[in-house]
């Protein structure tokens, strides 16, 4: 969501021949952002928050199968853009692309089918514990993994309808292209606002104000949801057990989530729980903490990864969340291996190292410097000029 509406933005502020609205599920209402741009919200027809029995929802999708009113709106767009292959926006900017023949491109945001797979075994844990009922779900019936296959098939039975395909992950790209071919294939990167985000948000002095922070210690930053998708656990347990070494370490969390409570238990006064941090204050937390913590080992993009190296700040990153590769394994990143003995002691060699931290500050913004893109260049080099492909008359031939 945050990315499209710095999109939206980018599309405001610029001077190309583009009109663009952007379509969230939520409240009606619209914000016209200048004479080109706007985002608009419509309400969902049947929200994941109406399931009350599911323990926890990340985030609120709309699960209808249709929604007429987004069909009205989108049927009057050169080219529809879907950022997921699986809830009710897309699957009605399918039918509405097909019927009246206009482009559909997509772009892959978030890992759904590994989140699927994750959350539905948390479910089970949830309603079952550790008793048979689960195991049998679980390792026999092999309910988590069957569910994110059927989303892995609808994945691919989406990109197969779509015209051009963006991608960021390298197994992303290659799932398009053996669908679409390469030539349909673009990719796409994450923008930053530099004015926003940088090291000259560095005040250490009044993030310690701000949040309380005691002296004397090295703080890490964790910034994202407070659940098990996002790892949170292994990091918890991780400063745990650092701090009762006698290591000064102190973390603070930039997010919300249901693992607030338990977070603040565990760590007591080890632990600064912000909840939802507005950038401005998360660019000056970035700015100037001493490392990153970047436990997800889902992830298809990082926004948390772009910030953090803008701001030259050093990243742990988990190897498992491809990460890294995603910024050609720079410096400013250490791979840290799954569990929480890899946490462990990861997280205490950096701690104790400033001169390796040092040393990853200059690679980080050595990298943002070389490579990050802003996000008018995102919208101008990866999206437009896939938009106005998809709307050429060549184009039109491939849909027939």
């Amino acid at each position: 969501m945050k990315c499209w509406e710095r999109l939206a933005q980018a599309a405001a502020d610029s001077d190309l021949p583009l009109d663009l609205t952007v379509y969230f599920s939520g409240p009606h209402r619209t914000e016209t952002l200048g004479p080109k741009a706007r985002v608009t919200h419509l309400p969902p027809l049947f929200s994941t928050a109406q399931l009350k029995f599911l323990p926890y929802v990340p985030d609120h999708t709309d699960l209808a199968p249709y929604h007429p009113r987004l069909a009205r709106a989108l049927a009057g767009y050169d080219v529809i853009h879907t950022t997921d292959a699986f809830f009710a926006y897309a699957r009605t900017a399918e039918g509405v692309a097909r019927r009246r023949s206009i482009p559909l491109v997509t772009s892959f945001h978030t890992d759904t089918p590994s989140y699927t797979r994750l959350f539905t075994r948390q479910t089970i844990e949830a309603r079952f514990g550790s008793g048979w009922p689960a195991r049998k779900l679980i390792n026999d019936w092999q309910v988590p993994e069957r569910q994110g296959r059927r989303m892995d098939q609808r994945l691919e039975q989406h990109i197969r309808r779509c015209d051009f395909v963006a991608a960021t992950r390298g197994e992303d790209h290659e799932l398009a292209e053996t669908i679409l071919g390469r030539s349909r294939v673009g990719h796409l990167r994450l923008g930053i606002d530099r004015d926003v985000f940088g090291p000259h948000r560095a005040d250490r002095a009044a993030i310690a104000a701000r949040w309380g922070l005691p002296a004397g210690q090295i703080l890490a930053l964790f910034v994202g949801r407070l659940d098990v998708g996002k790892n949170i656990h292994t990091l918890v347990e991780t400063v745990a057990r650092l701090r009762a070494g006698g290591l000064p370490l102190h973390l603070i969390t930039a997010g919300v989530g249901p693992a607030a409570d338990e977070v603040r238990e565990r760590l007591g006064d080890g632990v600064t729980v912000a909840g939802y941090v507005e950038p401005n204050e998360l660019a000056q937390l970035y700015a100037s903490v001493d490392l990153v913590t970047l436990t997800s080992e889902v992830e298809i993009r990082s926004m948390v990864g772009v910030e953090a190296m803008v701001s030259g700040c050093p990243v742990l990153v988990s190897e498992k969340s491809g990460v890294a590769p995603l910024f050609e394994n720079t410096p400013a990143m250490r791979v840290v291996e799954s569990g929480v003995a890899a946490w462990t002691a990861a997280l205490k060699r950096l701690a104790l190292d400033a001169e390796a931290r040092a040393a990853m500050r200059v690679a980080a913004l050595d990298y943002a410097h070389r490579t990050l893109a802003s996000w008018r260049d995102v919208l101008e080099q990866d999206l437009y000029a896939l938009w106005r492909e998809a709307a050429t008359p060549v184009a039109a031939g491939l849909r027939a």
